[in-house]
C-alpha cells in the first residue's frame, strides 16, 4: 500500500481536529473557525478539503468506525483470548472488548464524539438515517460474531449495554472501566446461557 496523497493527510488532519474539538465543545461548538484554529489552517482550507460541517461529520463517523473495526481485529489477534473450549479467538468477546475496555489503547476523543454524534443525530435527519443504518448494522454484526447463538433481540440488549456505557465512559470515565467489562462479560454468558436453554427446550 503506498504512502497516503498530501490531500489524504490534510483531510486526515483536518478530521482530527474536527474530533477534537467536537469532543471538547459538542456540535455546536465545532465551528468551521475553530476546526481550522485547532488544525492550524485558515478557514477556507477546511471549505476546500470538506463542503460543509455535514459533511465533516458524516466523514468522522466512518472514521470513528473504521478505527472500531481495526481495534477490534487487534483485540482478536491478541494471544490468549479464546474460546471457553478452544483456541480459536472469540470474535462476539473481541468486539465487546473492543467497544467497553478503558486501557492504553482507549481513545477517549472517540468515545465522547460518538456522544456528540448520537446527541447530533437526534436534531439532524440525514445523520439520523445514517445512525440508524448503523445500529441496525451492528445488531447484525453481533449476532453474526455470536455464531448465531444470540438472537437479534439479545444482540440489541448488546448494543444498548455497549451505547450506555459508552455516554457513561464520556463523562464518568473512571467508574465505566471498573465495571463495563466484567458487566458486558456476564451479559453475555447470561444471554449465551438462555439461547442454549432455548435450544434445549
Amino acid at each position: 500500500m503506498g504512502r497516503p496523497s498530501l490531500r489524504e493527510e490534510r483531510r486526515a488532519e483536518i478530521l482530527g481536529a474536527f474530533a477534537r474539538v467536537l469532543a471538547e465543545h459538542g456540535f455546536a461548538g465545532a465551528t468551521i473557525a475553530a476546526v481550522a484554529a485547532e488544525a492550524d489552517v485558515a478557514p477556507g482550507l477546511v471549505h476546500h478539503y470538506f463542503a460543509s460541517k455535514d459533511e465533516l461529520l458524516e466523514s468522522l463517523l466512518k472514521d470513528l468506525i473504521a478505527r472500531f473495526r481495526k481495534r477490534t481485529r487487534a483485540i482478536e489477534q491478541e494471544p490468549g483470548r479464546s474460546h471457553d473450549a478452544g483456541h480459536e479467538p472469540s470474535p462476539l468477546r473481541a468486539y465487546g472488548a473492543a467497544a467497553v475496555r478503558l486501557d492504553r489503547t482507549a481513545d477517549t476523543v472517540a468515545a465522547r464524539c460518538w456522544v456528540g454524534i448520537l446527541a447530533e443525530a437526534v436534531r439532524n435527519p440525514t445523520l439520523f438515517s445514517h445512525v440508524r443504518r448503523l445500529v441496525d448494522g451492528e445488531i447484525e454484526t453481533i449476532h453474526q460474531r455470536s455464531s448465531g447463538r444470540l438472537s437479534h433481540d439479545g444482540a440489541s440488549a448488546v448494543l444498548a449495554f455497549i451505547l450506555g456505557a459508552l455516554v457513561l465512559g464520556a463523562f464518568a470515565p473512571q467508574k465505566t472501566a471498573g465495571f463495563a467489562g466484567p458487566a458486558l462479560e456476564k451479559l453475555l454468558k447470561a444471554l449465551e446461557n438462555d439461547a442454549v436453554a432455548s435450544e434445549k427446550a
